[in-house]
C-alpha cells in the first residue's frame, strides 16, 4: 500500500513537473480548453435556469390550450378531441373527460382567455354529388359573415359563445337539411336509431359524451408582465452563451498572462533595466523551463559575457594607469640622470675648466642613458603588441609542444643551470592532441623559465599536464623564492626586485598578459622545500579572437 501511494505521489509529482515546464503554447491551448469547457458548463447551466424561469412565468399561457365544445346545458366549454368519421378526412368533435383538462364555465372564465373556431365542415360551400359519384364544391352560403362578425383580433369573446354556437349549430342545420347526402347525417341523425340522440339544447350526445361539428381552439395568454419577464428570459438564455465564453475567455488570457508571461517578463524587465544601467552585478534566474526561461537563460549569458568584458575593460584600464605610472616613474631615473651630466657639463664648459677626458665621460654616460630609454621605449611598444596580439589556436601533437618547451629550457638554463621537463602520468600514456596557439605557449615558456634561470641555484624543473580543459605548464627552480610583495605584485608591469640595466621587470607581466588572451592565467607561488613556482594555464579548444 505504501508503495502505491508512493507510486502515484511520484506520478503526480512528474505530471507537476511537466506542466510547470509546459511550453507556453502548450499551457495557452490548455488553459483555452479547460476556460472553454467552463463557459460550455456554465452557459448550460445558466441557460437551463432561464428556461425554468421562462417556463414559470409563462406557467398561465399553457394551463389551458387545446380542443373544446360548448355545453349549451352546462353553459360550459368542455374538452373534446376529433374523430375521423370518412376517408375524406371530414371529423366530429366528440367531448372526453380522460386528458386532465377542466371544463371552462363561460359565467366565470379564467383571464386573458383566447377562443377561436373551429367547425369540421364547410358551410359556406354547396356540397353536390357530380359525375361519378365526385363531390362538386361551390360557393353557397352567406351566413359565414354573419359568424365572422362574431370574431375580433383575439378570437371569439367567452360571452358571446353560447350565440355564436347557437347560430353556427343553426347554419349547420340548414346546411344538412339541403345537403342530405352529408356524411355527418349517420352520426347525427336521430332517427336512425344509430346517431347521436339531440340533448334538446342544440348539441347531440353519444351517451354521456356531446358531439358537435363545430368546435373551438381554447388557450389563455400570458399577461403582460409574465410576457415581458418571458422575453427577458429568452434573450437573457440567447446572450448567456456568447457572454460566458467572452468571460471565460477573458479570465483565461488574464489567468495565462498572471500566471506564465508576468512572472517571466517582469524578471526580463528587471535584467534590461540592470544591463542598461550597467548593474551587471546580478543573476538572471527563472524556474519555468519554457520559452521565457530559455529567454532569460539567454539574459542570463548576455549578462555573464557582458559581465566579463566589464571586467576585462576595467582590468585593461587598471593595467593601463599602473603602466603608464610606471613608465612615468621608471624615465624618471635615466631622464634625472642626463639632466644631470648635462647640468654639470655646461657648469664645466662656463668655468672653462673641462678636459677631453671628463668631455668623453659625460658624453659616454649620456649616450648610455639615452640607449636605456631607447630600450625601455622598446619594451613598452612590445606590451602595447601583446594586448593587441590574436590568439590562433590550432591542433597540436602533445609531443611537438612538449619538445619546444624542453628544447626552450635547456637552451636558457644551459651551460650553468640543469633543466629537466616532466609529464603527467595520464598525459605519458594518452599523448593527447592540444588546441592551442603554440608560439603563445612557446614564448609563455620562455618567459617562465628564463625568470627561474635567472634566481635559480642548480636546477629548473618544468611539468606538463591536461587538467579541466587546460594545458597546465608549471615551472620550478632552486632558489630563494618569491617574496611576499613579489606574491603579490609579481606580475604588474615594470616590477622587479632586483632591477637591473637588461631586465625591466616584464618578463612575468608578459607571461600573465599572454595566459589570459588565452582564456588561461597564471598563478605565482612558493615551493615548501625552498624555491619559486610558476604555474600558467591555457585553455584548450579556446576560440580564435579577431584583431581588434
Amino acid at each position: 500500500m505504501a508503495r502505491m501511494r508512493s507510486s502515484r505521489t511520484g506520478r503526480i509529482a512528474r505530471l507537476r513537473e511537466r506542466w510547470h515546464n509546459a511550453s507556453l503554447k502548450t499551457s495557452f491551448m490548455v488553459y483555452m480548453l479547460g476556460f472553454l469547457v467552463a463557459a460550455l458548463g456554465l452557459s448550460t447551466a445558466t441557460a437551463s435556469v432561464f428556461a425554468a424561469l421562462h417556463n414559470e412565468v409563462t406557467a398561465d399561457a399553457y394551463e389551458i390550450s387545446g380542443l373544446y365544445l360548448y355545453d349549451a346545458e352546462a353553459n360550459a366549454l368542455v374538452p373534446a378531441r376529433s374523430l375521423a368519421i370518412d376517408q375524406a378526412g371530414n371529423e366530429l368533435f366528440v367531448q372526453r373527460a380522460d386528458d386532465g383538462r377542466e371544463t371552462i364555465p363561460i359565467s366565470n372564465p379564467p383571464a386573458s382567455l383566447h377562443v377561436e373556431r373551429i367547425q369540421a365542415y364547410t358551410y359556406s360551400y354547396r356540397v353536390e354529388t357530380g359525375e361519378e359519384g365526385m363531390l362538386v364544391l361551390e360557393e353557397y352560403f352567406a351566413g359565414s359573415s354573419e359568424l365572422s362578425s362574431y370574431e375580433g383580433e383575439d378570437g371569439i369573446a367567452v360571452q358571446d359563445v353560447p350565440a355564436y354556437d347557437a347560430r353556427a349549430r343553426e347554419l349547420f342545420d340548414e346546411w344538412a337539411a339541403e345537403n342530405a347526402n352529408n356524411p355527418y347525417g349517420a352520426f347525427l341523425d336521430e332517427g336512425t336509431g344509430n346517431g347521436a340522440a339531440d340533448d334538446g339544447a342544440g348539441s347531440s350526445r353519444f351517451g354521456d359524451l356531446l358531439v358537435s361539428p363545430i368546435g373551438y381552439y381554447v388557450h389563455s395568454a400570458p399577461s403582460e408582465g409574465a410576457s415581458v419577464l418571458s422575453t427577458l428570459f429568452g434573450l437573457l438564455m440567447f446572450f448567456m452563451f456568447p457572454l460566458w465564453f467572452g468571460v471565460c475567455i477573458f479570465a483565461a488570457a488574464r489567468r495565462f498572462y498572471r500566471m506564465r508571461l508576468a512572472p517571466g517578463l517582469s524578471t526580463l524587465d528587471a535584467a534590461a533595466s540592470k544591463i542598461a544601467d550597467q548593474d551587471l552585478d546580478f543573476s538572471v534566474a527563472y524556474d519555468r523551463d519554457d520559452e521565457l526561461g530559455r529567454l532569460a537563460a539567454s539574459f542570463e549569458t548576455m549578462r555573464a559575457s557582458l559581465a566579463a568584458s566589464q571586467r576585462a575593460l576595467w582590468r585593461t584600464a587598471e593595467e593601463r594607469k599602473r603602466l603608464n605610472a610606471a613608465f612615468a616613474h621608471d624615465l624618471r631615473t635615466p631622464l634625472t640622470i642626463l639632466k644631470g651630466k648635462v647640468e654639470l657639463l655646461e657648469a664645466h664648459l662656463q668655468a672653462g675648466d673641462a678636459t677631453p677626458g671628463q668631455l668623453a665621460s659625460s658624453a659616454a654616460s649620456l649616450a648610455a642613458q639615452v640607449e636605456r630609454l631607447e630600450r625601455y621605449v622598446t619594451a613598452m611598444s612590445g606590451l602595447q603588441k601583446l594586448e593587441d596580439r590574436t590568439v590562433r589556436p590550432a591542433a597540436q601533437p602533445f609531443d611537438a609542444v612538449a619538445g619546444a618547451v624542453d628544447d626552450i629550457g635547456r637552451s636558457l638554463c644551459a651551460p650553468n643551470r640543469a633543466f629537466a621537463l616532466s609529464v603527467s602520468a595520464q598525459c605519458n600514456a594518452e599523448r593527447p592532441e592540444l588546441a592551442v596557439d603554440r608560439s603563445l605557449v612557446e614564448e609563455v615558456a620562455e618567459n617562465l623559465v628564463g625568470n627561474a634561470a635567472r634566481f635559480a641555484a642548480a636546477h629548473v624543473e618544468a611539468r606538463m599536464d591536461v587538467r579541466d580543459g587546460f594545458l597546465v605548464l608549471t615551472v620550478e627552480d632552486d632558489g630563494p623564492g618569491f617574496s611576499p610583495a613579489a606574491l603579490e605584485q609579481g606580475c604588474a608591469p615594470f616590477f622587479s626586485e632586483s632591477p637591473s640595466k637588461d631586465h625591466f621587470g616584464l618578463g612575468l607581466n608578459i607571461a600573465a598578459l599572454l595566459c589570459d588572451k588565452h582564456g588561461g592565467s597564471l598563478t605565482l607561488g612558493n615551493r615548501a622545500e625552498g624555491g619559486a613556482r610558476t604555474t600558467a594555464r591555457f585553455a584548450l579548444n579556446f576560440p580564435a579572437v579577431d584583431d581588434q
